[in-house]
């Protein structure tokens, strides 16, 4: 039956799904382990207390205040997908459903009282110390303030490649880096990726271009989570450097690392185990708007480039268009990355268990599903033609419970019609799948998958 998962956690009681908008616990007993073991109900069963114990983390959003809300994942439902029921949950837009760290916001406040006039602030510093305090060596002279990751990958491809050029990129992958590619009159080539069957991720050497001028690779990629293995890295940098193919990555998940068992680690800078010498046909482009959930500032951009010749082309280039970042989009990552150490490390938790719930969830309805989160970020890359094959192949054992049988949702208007919006397949060149944030409340993936399987 939908969500009867309960049997591994205890007899609980909690959190009751109609108003996620009120506390199942007093906010003195939040994280205490009382309230870790309270447990929560969903629509149709109950969520073992084991996912819950970082569950204040997540804002509880009650879909009947979607129209209210400034944020744009909940205010553009009701426009954007009016067939949608009133209780719709919103998996969409890639945020986070928690607050950022109050002291950043505190930061930029006085910042806005107190500086006036044109204002600079090098954050050059502030990034080495980050990547530092991650064994990973960069030099803060190597980082170019930008205004925003899709800004730059564009200003790179128009800086580095002509009308007509190839440029690599994988498939599937996040949609704006392909439109920056079509946007310049340049050639997408498609490259196409491998699951061993160690869990690892390589590409299909076969698929590289050696006419290509560029690779945009978002890495770790968008939407399937895929983190490309450290001999795959160099035999890619390796094939690249060869041919004289610049490689431009979008890093903005890398924060969100899970490489064993869903436990957090951030994805170090792609290729920096590979020598100094190796790593200069690189430009890697990153932010911490996505990390600390900052687009509201947003969270300073930046792009991280050893070789002098390169980034000397690309600053000018970003310096003349006047895309650098703004001044108190550098003071919040200067704030974040000197305060939210311990506010990171505790959203990365949080994710962890929504992921390990996601695993359990498919385990536990016994639903054979070909589904990846990867080993970074914070979707569920879901194929629903394939469910829906399963579907009719156990059509006659179908019977969950007295309520509800086991009917996947086979299409994307189909989600939207039970009321879970995600992200179109067809946005990453993947028609037949759905993109799902879950990065909120563990309560609300469990509803999202029990109505998306269920009917």
């Amino acid at each position: 039956m939908p969500c009867s998962i309960g049997s591994l956690g205890k007899d609980i009681s909690g959190t009751e799904i109609s108003d996620l908008n009120s506390s199942a616990t007093d906010s003195s007993s939040k994280n205490s382990p009382d309230s870790a073991l309270a447990g929560a109900i969903t629509e149709a069963g109950a969520v073992p207390a084991e996912f819950l114990v970082y569950q204040d983390v997540w804002e509880r959003v009650n879909p009947h205040e979607y129209d209210v809300s400034s944020r744009l994942k909940f205010s553009a439902v009701s426009s954007r997908y009016p067939e949608a029921p009133a209780d719709t949950i919103a998996m969409w837009i890639a945020d986070m459903d928690t607050k950022p760290l109050p002291e950043i916001s505190a930061y930029v406040a006085d910042s806005v009282q107190n500086a006036y006039g044109y204002q600079d602030s090098d954050m050059g510093e502030a990034v080495q110390g980050w990547f530092e305090a991650q064994q990973c060596s960069v030099n803060s002279g190597s980082v170019v303030s930008v205004a925003s990751v899709i800004s730059a990958v564009d200003v790179a491809l128009k800086t580095f490649c002509v009308s007509g050029d190839e440029v690599m990129v994988l498939t599937p992958t996040y949609g704006p880096l392909v439109d920056c590619i079509n946007n310049n009159s340049l050639k997408v080539h498609g490259v196409h990726t491998n699951h061993d069957e160690n869990g690892d991720d390589s590409i299909d050497l076969s698929s590289l271009s050696k006419n290509a001028t560029a690779f945009v690779l978002c890495h770790p990629n968008n939407p399937t989570g895929q983190v490309l293995s450290a001999s795959c890295q160099s035999e890619l940098i390796q094939f690249c450097n060869e041919h004289g193919i610049l490689i431009i990555t979008d890093e903005i998940h890398s924060e969100f690392g899970f490489l064993s068992n869903d436990e957090p680690l951030p994805i170090p800078l792609f290729g920096s185990h590979c020598d100094a010498v190796a790593q200069k046909g690189i430009i890697h482009i990153s932010s911490v708007s996505k990390s600390f959930n900052l687009a509201a500032i947003p969270g300073a951009s930046y792009a991280i480039i050893e070789d002098p010749v390169i980034r000397a082309k690309f600053s000018t280039a970003i310096a003349s268009r006047h895309l650098e970042a703004s001044y108190l989009s550098q003071v919040a990552l200067k704030a974040a990355y000197s305060l939210g150490h311990t506010w990171l490390d505790n959203l990365r938790k949080a994710l962890g268990l929504n992921r390990k719930l996601v695993h359990f969830y498919f385990k536990q309805q016994n639903i054979d599903s070909e589904y990846t989160m990867g080993k970074a970020g914070y979707f569920l890359w879901l194929n629903l033609s394939k469910a829906a094959n399963c579907a009719d192949e156990n059509a006659s054992s179908s019977k969950m419970s007295q309520k509800s049988v086991f009917n996947p949702a086979s299409t994307f208007d189909s989600c939207v019609s039970r009321g879970v919006i995600g992200s179109d397949g067809n946005q990453f060149n993947a028609p037949g799948w759905i993109r799902l944030n879950i990065a909120c409340h563990p309560l609300q993936i469990v509803n999202a998958l029990d109505r998306l399987f269920f009917r």
